[in-house]
């Protein structure tokens, strides 16, 4: 099964658009599927929305605790999964993750469960550097905070594709991962799986992953920021300052 993970934090205005594309391309695929949401700190109409196309859809949403993050968010999304899924189901099943501000496309998900599978990989990322990638309206300020990002953590942490090259793009959260490899890590981190509570979380979890062996690869992706409505809810200064913490607690653990 494909179970399909989003994080919604006011976005109502977004929403019908990325619910519309989404469940067209998964209906296409021809594949069971499920989505499951986390909804914490969304005070706007978002919720009302869910609620109309959970008439027509399997759209699990996650008790609200009053927490923000996006990374605490997807932990709960994770932790879902994980334990909700049997050693038989868990081969098979694929997680999906993607933002729910119509930033990313849903019809690239054919090609890139096509990749996956293709060559048995355990972790995918829809690349903003890779290849032919394409990013339109993205504020160039906001180019440069995530590619220098990455090439930091490629030299500190330098997670190999299946060619042997270095993976371009460690914050991208366009992603697909195999349920049975999340599984392992989680009984290798237990509580520790995700630690970092913004959207330093998806640099964690690369490396973490790589650190398991993980088959991993990255595909071009058309990124268009121009599609979202309302504004960004990155928090520049607080998500430099996990990054820094996130590095020092990686590279201690990677010498013990």
């Amino acid at each position: 099964m494909i179970k399909v993970l989003l994080c919604c934090l006011n976005e109502e205005k977004n929403l019908p658009k990325v619910f519309t594309n989404l469940f067209c391309e998964l209906k296409d695929l021809g594949e069971k599927f499920e989505v499951i949401m986390c909804v914490d700190g969304t005070f706007d109409g978002s919720s009302r929305v869910i609620a109309e196309f959970q008439k027509s859809y399997k759209i699990i949403v996650l008790p609200k605790k009053n927490q923000r993050g996006l990374g605490l968010a997807y932990k709960r999304l994770f932790l879902e999964v994980i334990k909700n899924s049997t050693d038989d189901t868990a081969k098979d099943d694929l997680v999906i993750t993607l933002d729910a501000d119509n930033t990313h496309n849903p019809k690239q998900l054919k090609e890139m469960l096509k990749h996956f599978r293709k060559n048995s990989l355990d972790f995918l990322v829809a690349s903003r550097f890779c290849g032919n990638s394409v990013m339109s309206d993205f504020p160039i300020h906001r180019q440069l905070i995530s590619k220098s990002t990455s090439l930091l953590l490629q030299n500190i942490f330098a997670a190999k594709k299946i060619s042997g090259e270095k993976l371009q793009d460690y914050s991208s959260g366009y992603r697909i991962y195999s349920v049975k490899k999340l599984k392992k890590l989680f009984a290798k981190e237990k509580d520790n799986f995700i630690t970092e509570p913004e959207f330093t979380y998806t640099c964690e979890l690369l490396i973490k992953l790589a650190r398991l062996d993980s088959r991993l690869d990255e595909i071009p992706i058309f990124y268009d920021y121009g599609k979202k409505i309302g504004k960004s809810k990155l928090r520049v200064g607080r998500n430099f300052w996990r990054l820094l913490v996130m590095l020092r607690r990686l590279f201690f653990a990677s010498q013990n």
